[in-house]
């Protein structure tokens, strides 16, 4: 499908969304006379934060038994309340230098360089197609540099997806002042691949919330037990014999996981908590991705033992980047390292 830039400014938008969530679209952009092709992009989760909720609700008859709200971002909020104690904020005098909201993540750069990233959940506001309704979205459009530092940290408890992921950038790059310091309990394990800290055996059964292309090549090499949740059925290519299961399954699937993999965009919407408790058999328990790089106490205190996030290493390139729509690829390439930390309070599970 080809859009011409002279159709009207709101169907290049829809056009643009609708590539987005996956169909071949080409956009033909007539300021540069050549025709950019946007390729398929890896997005880690399309599960909705309301998704995730409803499947793991009660229903009876007419009746649903919604999960606690303040449950639900319990995780969020003991964050907001850990930096806060630390008095980083005070200490160094912290405010906001840039923010950026891009197609695919969402980043934040501190008045002390620090930087953190956040994933964009644009498939979670797809009603966001027309000027009013997507102001709605995000009113504080050119003010948020104006905020006060605590304003971006509460962002991080929002229904609304647009603020949450603006809040855990904040958080993430917050998180990286302390566990730079060097007095800081938490020091990395590794750096690189959060699975080469997992010891995974053909026996195991592994669930993963949120589609990892190459962490399912490698898994499905070692076990066939291997369950993937996500709401896109077309997270794979055509040549991967991976079923992947629909958010209804999270209550089937995720007790039975002796190793499960999550995404860190459940910190997003609010989801990891709930999902956490679901996993009673689980031996070890990653979330990964760019926005699980935050200060771990609370994700390690309730099970966590893996958490493989980034380290911003060149602000300025991770905001060109965010800007130009870039993937991890482009992330790890200039401006960003995989840091892996494991939970020393729950070992390894020892090789048989």
């Amino acid at each position: 499908m080809i859009v011409n830039s002279s159709f009207p400014d709101y169907k290049c938008i829809l056009f643009a969304f609708l590539n987005f969530m996956g169909l071949n679209l080409c956009l033909v952009i007539q300021s540069c006379h050549k025709v950019t092709k946007t390729p398929s992009f890896f997005v880690a989760l399309r599960l909705s934060g309301k998704e995730v909720v409803e499947s793991l609700t009660n229903v009876s008859g007419a009746e649903t038994k919604m999960l606690d709200v303040d449950e639900r971002k319990a995780i969020a909020r003991e964050l907001i309340e850990i930096i806060k104690d630390s008095g980083v904020i005070n200490q160094l005098d912290i405010t906001p230098k840039n923010i950026r909201i891009g197609v695919f993540y969402t980043g934040v750069v501190l008045s002390s360089g620090h930087a953190g990233m956040s994933y964009t959940p644009v498939q979670e506001i797809p009603e966001a197609v027309c000027c009013p309704r997507s102001h709605a979205k995000m009113p504080a459009a050119g003010e948020l540099l104006k905020m006060q530092i605590t304003g971006l940290m509460d962002y991080a408890l929002d229904d609304n997806a647009l603020k949450a992921a603006v809040g855990m950038a904040t958080l993430n790059a917050l998180s990286s002042i302390m566990l730079a310091d060097d007095t800081c309990r938490y020091k990395p394990s590794a750096y690189g691949n959060a699975l080469d800290l997992v010891e995974i055996t053909a026996a195991d059964t592994v669930a993963m919330v949120g589609a990892f292309p190459p962490f399912i090549k490698r898994i499905q090499e070692i076990t066939k037990n291997l369950f993937v949740i996500d709401k896109n059925p077309k997270v794979v290519g055509k040549g991967d014999t991976i079923k992947i299961e629909s958010a209804d399954r999270l209550k089937e699937i995720i007790p039975q996981a002796d190793i499960l993999v999550i995404t860190g965009v459940t910190l997003v919407n609010h989801t990891l908590g709930p999902i956490l408790e679901l996993a009673k058999k689980a031996n070890e328990i990653v979330v990964v991705g760019p926005t699980a790089s935050v200060y771990p106490e609370p994700l390690f205190k309730r099970g966590v033992t893996v958490l493989g996030g980034v380290r911003i290493t060149d602000e300025n390139q991770m905001i060109h980047f965010i800007g130009e729509a870039g993937s991890g690829y482009d992330f790890f390439e200039n401006c960003a390292e995989k840091v892996i930390m494991r939970n020393e309070v729950i070992p390894a599970r020892q090789k048989d």
